[in-house]
């Protein structure tokens, strides 16, 4: 889907994890001043962290994320395309310590359905997910056309993983779900017991047990977990070590399901000026020798997605509109070739559709088929007008060839001047005048360049498809028709009122005529 201009852009820029709050306030600052020296940048706002606390000269709200998002107000009219303001981002903030996700285009109608190359890697095992993930990301790094690869361990946490041995509880008298039990009762936060309202705030009260004791990774393992022998019934402490082992991992923020399966996303940026269609096949073509565990899979979703599925669409609509315009033909023409004949403009049109974007430099898009199907509609009239009139003509008398001539001059003007009417109103938008106008400028190329390319060519090669397919015998009917029209015509009584008056005239003339000549012989 084609981007679109639009007055406002943004930046996403993370620091490295090390950074504090104030660290990345510095370098915030430091992106602004130097946005600011950007021709077409009218104001720049800046947003510290997912929590949205602002800041201004350093001063971060109490947010302890390393991401700044910086949010730029363009000039009206831009100076610069999306590409070229991109590139001039990129060369203002080039030298600063941190990675940079750029957006041009806010506007753009594939935030619908997310941006650039996503990969679904579906399965049902976390940190076999997360494997997975990070090698997949590692094996598309070799795709030119993608950028900014992040293979959804951004946002992960460490953790500490307890694992009992269920062996060893069942030796002290309890089971797995009762150890848990007793570690998660001893590390869980306090509860909130009410709130103190007041006139500015209401206050959530906290009740603390100051005898509880604070574990940490490091002395959790000493954590006494009370149990009764089995043998004494005494009450005995053990610590936690001596029942469980600890291991470190890390877990996602979020546990994402599609169709009841958990999946982890491996998500890339597309580079300024490449195509998402071309992008997503050389990703999958990365990936077809990598192997997958039984029971895991993956699928290339994101724009690609949702381009295929659009585009999926419009080919059904076009199919659907080619099947009903010649039906309605059939209707009218009385005739199964004729329509057939005139449907051969259709492919004319779309060839002319595809070199205007092939001058134009612009993609294949969602914007540019649905250009492709009006173009089918508009282009069909030179074909009907022009077949039609040679069905005439030949019902008339004339031979086919003298048919087809005739109707080529004759119309000729109205053929023209309907694709000239159209291609003058169309050329506004296919300047792609105003802010947003590029979103829609395929649309108007494509009709343009169909309408030129198939109108000229409509003049030459329907006449010789219509000359080597059509093998309809007009001139018999035409006789047929004829005969019948005089049969009618003697049997009209008008015409035998008005046969005696039309005899007594022509012969009065016969007599002076007779006359005449028998007074130049006398003469002679």
């Amino acid at each position: 889907m084609p981007d679109m201009e639009g007055n406002s852009a943004s930046i996403t820029a993370t620091m490295p994890e090390d950074y504090t709050v104030q660290q990345t306030g510095v370098i915030a600052d430091e992106m602004i001043k130097r946005l600011n020296e950007i021709e077409d940048v009218e104001s720049v706002g800046a947003m510290g962290g997912s929590s949205g606390s602002a800041f201004s000269m350093g001063a971060f709200g109490s947010s302890n994320d390393n991401t700044a998002n910086i949010y730029l107000n363009l000039i009206t009219p831009r100076q610069m395309n999306n590409t070229e303001l991109e590139d001039a981002i990129k060369e203002k903030l080039d030298d600063l310590d941190c990675d940079l996700n750029i957006s041009t285009s806010n506007m753009d109608l594939s935030a619908l359905g997310g941006s650039g190359v996503t990969i679904q890697i579906k399965g049902k095992d976390l940190d076999e997910l997360q494997t997975l993930a990070k090698n997949i990301g590692e094996k598309i790094q070799s795709v030119d056309k993608i950028e900014n690869i992040q293979d959804g361990l951004e946002d992960s946490t460490p953790e500490l993983r307890i694992s009992i041995d269920k062996d060893k509880a069942m030796a002290h008298g309890m089971t797995v779900a009762q150890v848990y039990q007793q570690v998660a009762s001893k590390i869980a936060d306090p509860s909130r017991a009410t709130d103190l309202s007041t006139d500015e705030k209401d206050y959530t009260v906290m009740v603390l047990n100051s005898a509880k004791d604070s574990y940490t990774r490091d002395n959790i393992k000493t954590m006494i977990i009370q149990t009764t022998n089995p043998a004494t019934q005494e009450t005995e402490d053990i610590p936690l070590e001596q029942l469980a082992t600890f291991s470190e991992g890390v877990s996602p923020q979020n546990i994402l399901r599609d169709n009841q399966s958990r999946y982890i996303s491996v998500t890339a940026d597309l580079k300024s000026g490449e195509n998402i269609g071309l992008a997503a096949d050389e990703v999958e073509e990365s990936l077809e020798d990598f192997e997958m565990p039984t029971g895991y899979s993956f699928e290339i979703t994101g724009e690609d997605e949702t381009v295929n599925d659009a585009m999926g669409e419009l080919i059904k609509m076009a199919i659907l509109a080619i099947v009903l315009m010649y039906l309605i033909m059939v209707a009218q023409f009385q005739s199964l070739l004729s329509p057939f004949i005139v449907m051969f403009t259709i492919p004319l049109a779309f060839t002319g559709g595809f070199l205007a974007l092939l001058i134009a430099r612009m993609d294949v898009s969602v914007i540019a088929a649905v250009g492709l199907i009006m173009l089918a509609g508009i282009i069909i009239n030179n074909g009907i007008v022009l077949v039609d009139y040679i069905n005439q003509l030949q019902i008339e008398g004339l031979s086919k060839r003298e048919a087809i001539i005739e109707g080529g001059k004759t119309r000729l003007r109205p053929i023209l001047m309907t694709a000239t009417t159209t291609i003058l109103a169309l050329s506004t938008m296919a300047l792609g005048f105003g802010s947003g106008a590029d979103m829609i400028q395929p649309m108007a190329v494509v009709t343009i360049g169909g309408l030129v390319y198939g109108t000229l060519l409509t003049l030459f090669v329907v006449p010789c498809i219509y000359e080597l397919l059509n093998r309809r015998k007009f001139g018999e009917v035409a006789t047929a028709v004829i005969q019948e029209e005089r049969i009618q015509d003697k049997l009209n009584p008008e015409i035998f009122l008005e046969e005696p008056e039309s005899l007594e005239a022509e012969s009065l003339k016969k007599q002076e005529n007779d006359l005449a000549d028998g007074q130049k012989n006398e003469k002679q």
